[in-house]
């Protein structure tokens, strides 16, 4: 069995496990009082501890089911990430997971809930962090950053009332526990409202990302996917660009199919292309074109949605989403 064929059978094992875990588990509040209890452990940066968990070798982002299930996935993922002792050293899945991540930079699931979503990223103590997202309705957004040997799970969790819809960027560093040297990390956002039992499904993620290079202004901007509708069997083609403000050796557009639902839009992979030699600093790059069809060469017919990924090999990663949207008709 090639390495290929190894992990995604050990993704899918990993993820059977997880969905019967979830079946089992009562709704989401009481998941959410189970793992991540609001009181003693928070401090006045509206972090929380976690009592430690057991460890696991696997690192991959488990698939989003739907609503309050994936966040109660979510959850129960991000307590697997930690070890119950802090080793001395890191572990082999640890290591490879770093090569992995600074030669083919963060990792998504091929589908997620754009209201409960995780990613595998490269994280550093002192390291910037960010999180763009825009909403429509009052929210309560939870991000929770997750490292084996880091005895807590890092989470901010922010309210948004009535008054407060619109556009957010979270901005913040790192706390020296993640360390002094890169290690991967497993990152979870959650959008509810505010009882925390149903997830909120006019938030949308917009740029997630951390190191150096990611943050200051938001490190990559004006991500243009155009125009609203292309027809594929006419060859025409939809235009995509974006604005960077850091040097990124390596970068690749992916082209997402979205799907509405009541507890948070579904992406779906579709294709990606990657960017050759990276994006450069302070500059666009120049237009490209996606044929609205998938890694197959099936037209993929519905509305998409573009995501781009960058990153350097020790100074961070940046993702960011397109605003816009591009449907695709036969």
């Amino acid at each position: 069995m090639n390495r290929v064929d190894a992990g995604h059978h050990r993704w899918k094992r990993f993820l059977a496990c997880l969905l019967a875990a979830v079946l089992a588990v009562s709704p989401l509040a009481a998941a959410q009082d189970d793992v991540f209890p609001d009181g003693d452990g928070q401090d006045d940066t509206g972090t929380t501890g976690e009592p430690s968990g057991n460890g696991s070798s696997d690192w991959t982002v488990p698939a989003i089911v739907a609503g309050a299930a994936a966040s109660a996935l979510l959850i129960r993922w991000l307590r697997e990430r930690r070890q119950a002792v802090q080793p001395p050293k890191p572990t082999k899945g640890e290591r490879d997971m770093l090569v992995q991540l600074q030669q083919q930079g963060p990792e998504f699931a091929p589908r997620y809930n754009t209201s409960a979503f995780a990613a595998i990223g490269m994280v550093r103590g002192g390291w910037p962090f960010v999180l763009d997202f825009a909403h429509l309705q009052p929210v309560m957004v939870t991000l929770r950053i997750s490292a084996r040997g880091v005895p807590d799970v890092y989470t901010l969790r922010i309210p948004f009332g009535a008054d407060e819809t619109g556009r957010h960027r979270l901005q913040f560093h790192l706390p020296p526990a993640f360390g002094d040297s890169e290690r991967p990390a497993a990152i979870a956002v959650t959008a509810t409202d505010m009882s925390g039992e149903r997830m909120e499904p006019s938030f949308r993620v917009l740029a997630l990302g951390c190191g150096p290079r990611a943050v200051g202004s938001v490190a990559i901007e004006e991500v243009s996917f155009l125009p609203r509708l292309i027809r594929a069997q006419a060859r025409e083609q939809a235009s995509y660009r974006f604005f960077s403000h850091s040097e990124f050796p390596s970068a690749v557009a992916e082209f997402m199919r979205v799907e509405p639902a009541n507890d948070g839009e579904r992406h779906f992979f579709v294709n990606e292309a990657p960017i050759p030699g990276g994006v450069a600093a302070g500059r666009s790059i120049d237009p490209r074109q996606w044929d609205g069809r998938d890694a197959g060469q099936r037209i993929s017919t519905g509305t998409h949605r573009l995501k781009i990924r960058a990153w350097a090999p020790t100074e961070g990663w940046i993702t960011a989403w397109s605003d816009s949207r591009v449907k695709v008709s036969p």
